[in-house]
């Protein structure tokens, strides 16, 4: 092959190379690390590859009891956004000035949950009832709160009866870490009954239990609020992340798990 020819092949060679290693080159984005409630898991999973796409960044989840990852958000571990369950975990955070600027995007109803062949619980007040077992999260995880105050909300309600939190409380048999822990031990029937988040119910456990509804007004709405952290490795990208996951486009995958604006 003459010199001519050489060049040629050549330049064409650098044509093809660089227009293979344009789209790598835009998609070389830092990976944005969000860490979120553990009730957060289905919604955010369907929302990440619709954000890669319309920004390019790559996302990787920690999902777990919002208390926990304060914990750990606290203690250093890198994070580029924290989404919570609840206002008081935020606050926390906040206060320690792991965060910035939080805004609410998200609610959820509280439902208790009882394996679908089980007798045992047919209503709210049954849990109360000597011998039942049941399944909370632990009372610094935000659904472990609010059912807690749901029960003593409850106990103002002579139907109930004003011992009717600390009968409920006398038969919790595990306090677990996170709202899909308690998911998972009533849909495997480990129990015959637990407070978790509406969307909770997943498809994956729907036939495996039954739901039954607190009366009206009684369980606290759980509020979801997301912010950027502090120390942010990085920034840019959690604010991409923030500000998709608010936009219609995001809400609309956490509407579709039933999550409310």
């Amino acid at each position: 092959m003459n010199r001519v020819h050489l060049i040629r092949a050549g330049a064409a060679l650098a044509a093809a190379l660089a227009l293979t290693a344009g789209p790598l080159a835009a998609a070389d984005k830092p990976v944005v690390t969000v860490f979120a409630a553990a009730s957060l898991r289905e919604a955010f999973d369907a929302a990440a590859p619709a954000f890669t796409k319309a920004t390019g960044y790559p996302v990787r989840f920690s999902y777990g009891g919002s208390d926990t990852l304060v914990a750990q958000l606290l203690q250093g571990a890198p994070a580029d956004v924290f989404a919570s369950a609840n206002e008081a975990q935020m606050k926390r955070a906040l206060d320690a000035s792991a965060v910035v600027a939080p805004r609410d995007f998200a609610r959820n109803q509280l439902v208790v949950i009882v394996p679908a062949n089980d007798t045992a619980v047919t209503t709210i007040a049954d849990l109360g009832k000597s011998g039942t077992k049941v399944v909370l999260a632990a009372p610094t995880v935000p659904v472990g709160t609010y059912a807690r105050q749901a029960f003593a909300t409850l106990a103002k309600d002579a139907t109930y009866g004003t011992d009717f939190a600390t009968r409920v409380q006398a038969n919790v048999v595990s306090e677990e870490t996170d709202v899909k822990a308690v998911a998972t031990k009533i849909s495997l029937g480990e129990g015959d009954a637990g407070v978790v988040y509406a969307t909770d119910v997943t498809p994956s456990i729907a036939s495996k239990v039954k739901v039954l509804h607190f009366p009206s007004g009684s369980a606290p709405e759980a509020t979801y609020p997301i912010a950027v952290t502090k120390s942010a490795p990085n920034a840019d990208g959690a604010r991409a992340f923030v500000t998709f996951i608010t936009s219609p486009q995001g809400l609309a995958f956490l509407k579709a798990r039933g999550f409310e604006e």
